[in-house]
């Protein structure tokens, strides 16, 4: 999909460019977007590419426990918030 995107956003750019009079807007959205997308494809290149696999269990592994704490937190906050009302 990020390729897709990045595709997608510099023929728009390129059309916003073309056109007369030219687009401005459009163009600063599609450049926008074509430097995130880009930023993004750098970002899956780089973990799927580039680092090894137990790096990429210990990423992992590291978000899992992060989502976990977060969970115990929001059950934590609803429990004491159902017991002040």
């Amino acid at each position: 999909m990020t390729t897709a995107l990045c595709i997608y956003s510099a023929l728009f750019m390129r059309f916003a460019w073309k056109v007369q009079p030219r687009n401005m807007l459009l163009f600063a959205c599609h450049f926008t977007n074509e430097a995130t997308q880009l930023f993004q494809l750098t970002r899956f290149v780089d973990f799927y590419y580039r680092k090894s696999h137990e790096q990429r269990l210990e990423i992992r592994q590291y978000y899992i426990e992060k989502a976990e704490k977060k969970l115990l937190e929001a059950e934590e906050k609803k429990k004491a918030d159902r017991v002040g009302a």
